[in-house]
């Protein structure tokens, strides 16, 4: 890597990341001028005649596992707020009801659809990008029509990040490594998550796709697999996940944009698997500072469109410092590990996927081991390490939110799984004049 190539790649994903935010802000602001409040609340009035929201707490249940209607909520409580005199300042700081604890959000939104007027706050410390989605169909079709086209929509993002392995699985070519991916994804999306309900919850439907489509799109990628040439591409997704992401899984997203990147440059082009597994960490890194910078984007428009308009206005970040720490206050190191391992354990099967998994992955490494492969399945696990360094350092985040950040843990063991058997067809030693391996 020379500085010149650097440079380009810098300037290429700072052009990037300008589209993104620009292409951010005029769409989300069209979908709030061209929502109809009084249709979406009819919407929202028949939902909670039809019990759409879940129990009395806002929860749907799976297994042990709760699902919440907070975001859904919150999010309808600004997309039903009367038009705006300044609509620049109200796509941009997001005016949300203040619920009142112990009542939760979605008590404060029916009593507010029922007449009851409650207080409002400027969420702006996110993007609130499902809004593209959730205003314009409300606007027109019912929640349960949002709720049955969003979860098909959920299942067809996953089908495209299998589409790249079925060419090969139907001509019978298909690589071992090939048919425990296409075998192991589905078994994530069932089995270990909450997929299954995500389309009752659209918001959470909506970051999910985000995520899918992303990592179907990375899966889709021609070319050489070098660091220099995805970065921009890799942060761009970073800032475009954050636009939708209400889900706090950053961390997700670079777990499978490096997975995919290790695969494709130690199996494909049979580089070395040292400098693949230092650059596929480094595309991580590379998304992770791409979705901060998004938020970064959005206080600072914040604040712009505060001095423009002469409107009173702070950084709207959440406390940071609360991030930091267990769910007590006090760190310790990997409680936030712990919770989302015992997270992941509260689906319907319980813990022996998740205790499958496991043994499966065990075994892998000892015939790796026995092979003389073990630095190539080491190097798949490793991917892991990053993203689970991200949750630690802001473990109490972490530990709040576990029902939504323990997707990091299924994805990892299952794909871990699948990358294992796939590299053990990798010759232990690999020059370029080899023949790639498939993948």
């Amino acid at each position: 890597m020379n500085p010149t190539d650097i440079a380009k790649a810098v300037l290429r994903a700072l052009a990037a990341f300008a589209v993104v935010v620009v292409l951010a802000s005029l769409s989300l602001g069209l979908a709030d001028d061209l929502r109809r409040p009084e249709a979406i609340s009819q919407a929202i009035r028949d939902a909670f005649a039809s019990q759409s929201f879940g129990d009395e707490e806002g929860m749907e249940r799976i297994g042990r596992h709760r699902l919440s209607h907070f975001s859904e909520c919150v999010g309808l409580s600004t997309a039903i707020a009367p038009p705006a005199a300044n609509p620049v300042t109200f796509t941009l700081q997001s005016p949300a009801l203040l619920w009142q604890p112990p009542r939760s959000i979605c008590e404060s939104l029916r009593d507010q659809l029922a007449g009851s007027q409650q207080p409002h706050f400027a969420y702006s410390r996110y993007w609130h990008g499902y809004r593209l989605v959730t205003e314009p169909f409300l606007s027109l079709f019912s929640y349960h029509s949002l709720q049955l086209w969003g979860g098909a929509f959920l299942y067809l993002c996953a089908f495209l990040v299998l589409a790249p392995f079925l060419p090969s699985l139907a001509r019978g070519t298909a690589s071992p490594g090939r048919i425990v991916i296409v075998l192991s994804t589905p078994a994530i999306l069932l089995a270990m998550t909450d997929i299954t309900m995500l389309g009752l919850t659209p918001t959470h439907m909506v970051s999910l796709s985000a995520l899918l489509l992303c990592w179907a799109f990375a899966l889709r990628r021609k070319g050489p697999m070098e660091l220099l040439a995805i970065a921009p591409s890799a942060f761009a997704m970073g800032a475009i996940y954050n636009f939708f992401d209400f889900l706090y899984n950053p961390d997700l997203l670079a777990y499978v944009l490096g997975w995919t990147f290790l695969l494709r440059a130690a199996l494909a082009e049979r580089r070395p698997l040292r400098a693949s597994l230092i650059e596929a960490v480094a595309l991580q890194v590379v998304s992770i500072a791409g979705y901060m910078a998004m938020w970064a984007a959005k206080w600072g428009l914040v604040l712009a469109a505060g001095r423009v308009f002469g409107e009173q206005t702070s950084v709207p970040t959440q406390d940071f410092s609360r991030w930091f720490g267990g769910g007590d206050g006090v760190y310790r190191p990997l409680q936030s590990l712990y919770e989302l391992v015992i997270e992941s354990a509260t689906m319907p099967l319980g813990w022996w996927p998740i205790a499958a998994t496991a043994l499966i992955l065990l075994a892998l490494v000892a015939l790796a081991i026995h092979r003389g492969q073990a630095a190539a399945v080491l190097a798949v696990m490793a991917l892991a390490l990053f993203p689970l360094l991200v949750l630690e350092l802001k473990a109490n985040h972490t530990i709040q939110h576990a029902p939504f950040t323990f997707r990091l843990i299924p994805f990892a063991l299952v794909l871990s799984i699948a990358g294992a058997a796939a590299m053990l067809g990798r010759p232990a030693t690999c020059s370029k004049a080899a023949e790639p391996a498939r993948f």
